[in-house]
């Protein structure tokens, strides 16, 4: 039987605004605002939803996150003075942003986050309620809101690589906490204690190695043979015989 452990790396919540029509923002408003006052770009980041998290890889829709932060270990809280495009941006949401649970210490500010760095290291965010599991490898820098999660650490790929196969869904819908749509919820709880095997490192190279083709712009036969590769060796860490095999088959793959 193979060595198997949970997931150890980090996990953390996405980000909460309180109030995203003002602090998530389309392309064009981002633009806008660069153009206003070039200081701007130091406090817009790129964000991801929930839906936009897919198995692999996000697909971004062009949103940014106004990461007017309310300061992190030595970090000081953002002054949105120093920002005017950026602070006449917020006063048009006045009424809603000052009234919110979910800020810092002045309305223009978001809620205290510990963990503020880690968005800027490359991670695995994941969908918080979906049919089956997905897992994003995302670059350093991009962050997430609170409808998805993300694992920071090491072996990010190859985690990407089991997460998202059809075996961890089917062991997750087996443990996890449904929604009355009948969404599978993929707590944070639950996903930490998902057994991942621990391979060898040649199996492990592997694995990143199809997860890398899949981040390319491979087409889309090169990827579907990388996901069934990926599928195939994911067996073979959990060591399924041929009938559960058959029986994996038989669950949808993507959501």
């Amino acid at each position: 039987m193979s060595v198997r452990h949970t997931v150890g790396n980090s996990i953390y919540r996405g980000v909460l605004t309180g109030y995203n029509d003002a602090f998530i923002v389309p392309s064009e408003v981002r633009d806008r605002l660069i153009a206003e006052d070039p200081a701007s770009e130091d406090v817009l980041k790129p964000i991801l939803r929930g839906r936009d998290i897919r198995p692999y890889r996000a697909q971004w829709a062009g949103l940014w996150l106004v990461d007017t932060h309310n300061g992190f270990g030595t970090t000081p809280a953002v002054d949105v003075t120093a920002y005017p495009a950026i602070k006449r941006h917020l006063d048009q949401h006045w009424a809603a942003i000052a009234k919110r649970q979910d800020r810092g210490t002045t309305p223009y500010n978001l809620r205290n986050c510990a963990y503020h760095e880690e968005f800027e290291r490359e991670k695995l965010c994941w969908m918080h309620m979906s049919p089956v599991a997905r897992f994003s490898f995302v670059e350093a820098g991009v962050y997430c809101n609170q409808k998805a999660f993300m694992i920071v650490g090491d072996n990010l790929k190859y985690l990407c690589a089991v997460l998202n196969s059809t075996m961890v869904t089917r062991l997750v819908a087996n443990t996890a906490v449904t929604t009355g749509m009948g969404l599978t919820q993929w707590d944070k709880f639950v996903v930490e204690t998902v057994p991942v095997p621990h391979p060898s490192q040649a199996r492990r190279n592997q694995l990143v190695s199809l997860i890398d083709i899949l981040l390319s712009q491979a087409s889309n036969l090169e990827r579907v043979k990388a996901v069934d590769q990926i599928e195939s060796v994911v067996y073979d860490l959990y060591e399924l015989d041929d009938s559960e095999r058959r029986f994996m088959a038989t669950i949808p793959q993507r959501g």
